[in-house]
């Protein structure tokens, strides 16, 4: 699902956008307020066939809804979701914190929607990484959801193989103020804010914060407290912020040619060593390579990989990174020379918990642009 924040997080970065191949992974084991201990595992089976005896009624409420097939459509609790996105594009940083609370949905515990992990430390051609419908028709969906393709941002068309089980008729809701801590001069205060009907600082703005307000290397933490709904109460999340990305190997050379950053210079038809500081291999990166042959003719190549500090590009890949040569007297030469770029998308996130959270995710997306050149 097209969710508000992804739309405003698409909306800022249009121009340069590239497809990175997954939204955010939604996992929805959501767990009761009395969890098992680490390592434990609660014995439902047996507690099932011997209730014990009391006078309430048993529980339907959004506790229950750990997987799609024991989702409760009539009591599901809530879905929340929070993004911080650093953006780098020429030097000139673009930073954004916002987020959504929705009625949850059977698709938010969908254990096969997001990332496939089988795809990390690969590379294929194209864009993305090749999606894989979850559906063909609504007869493959839950009773509550039709099958809908995504969108491209850009072009309004469908995506192809993107068709995936969606509830429709979704709003973004007011539960009252969260607090993030992890920011510069922090923690700050998030609120509802009614024209684009998504959380923004103090509830006012487009979204976007001070690029000042962006800490590296330290724990953010989300959490709200006695939220308005009688069935929602609180909520925590904490994920570690990465480093700033860059990467450090090959080293990137100064464009003074008006690209949309520094220069890597890759060796066609040779491995590409990347190297940058990672993150513990928490997380994962995306890196999309575009070479412009022509007006007419561009070379895709999307490489994922996990955030531990080091990738190589096989030489298979590298071989159709082999830039046009020059030519003056084409007036969209240096047009298509500025288009040949490496755009680099790190992720990072957190589950969020609470009493009447049913799922959600607090993450962070750094982007960062360099042009493509030939050694």
């Amino acid at each position: 699902m097209k969710k508000f924040l992804i739309v405003t997080f698409a909306l800022a970065i249009a121009f340069f956008a590239t497809a990175c191949g997954g939204n955010s992974t939604h996992t929805g084991d959501s767990e009761p307020d009395s969890e098992p201990a680490d390592g434990e595992l609660s014995n439902d089976t047996d507690q099932a066939e011997e209730p014990a005896e009391t006078d309430e009624e048993p529980s339907d409420g959004p506790d229950e809804n750990t997987t799609p097939e024991n989702f409760n459509p009539e009591n599901p609790g809530y879905f929340v979701e929070f993004i911080i996105a650093d953006i780098n594009m020429a030097n000139q940083p673009q930073t954004l914190a916002t987020g959504y609370f929705m009625k949850a949905a059977r698709e938010d515990l969908n254990p096969h929607a997001g990332v496939d992990e089988s795809t990390f430390d690969t590379c294929t051609f194209g864009e993305s990484v090749e999606n894989v419908p979850q559906c063909t028709s609504k007869a493959d969906c839950a009773p509550e959801q039709d099958c809908v393709p995504e969108y491209d941002s850009n072009s309004g068309q469908a995506i192809a193989n993107s068709e995936h089980c969606e509830t429709p008729g979704r709003e973004s809701l007011d539960v009252g103020p969260v607090m993030v801590s992890g920011f510069n001069g922090g923690p700050y205060q998030f609120a509802y804010e009614p024209g684009d009907q998504a959380y923004k600082l103090n509830g006012t703005g487009d979204g976007s914060i001070p690029a000042d307000m962006i800490a590296y290397g330290v724990d953010y933490t989300i959490t709200g407290e006695n939220m308005l709904p009688d069935d929602l109460d609180s909520l925590s999340a904490t994920f570690t912020m990465p480093p700033s990305f860059a990467i450090v190997e090959p080293a990137p050379q100064p464009n003074t040619s008006g690209g949309f950053g520094d220069i890597i210079n890759v060796t066609p038809g040779e491995p590409l060593t990347l190297k940058w500081a990672g993150n513990n291999g928490q997380g994962y990166i995306d890196v999309n390579f575009m070479v412009m042959k022509s007006l007419m003719e561009q070379v895709a190549i999307t490489c994922r990989m996990v955030d531990d500090g080091e990738f190589t590009v096989p030489a298979e890949f590298t071989t159709e990174m082999r830039l046009s040569e020059a030519d003056s007297s084409n007036p969209f030469g240096e047009m298509l020379g500025m288009m040949n770029m490496i755009t680099v998308n790190r992720h990072v996130e957190a589950r969020i918990t609470g009493k009447g959270i049913t799922a959600g995710t607090f993450s962070a997306e750094q982007m960062v642009l360099y042009t493509l050149g030939n050694n």
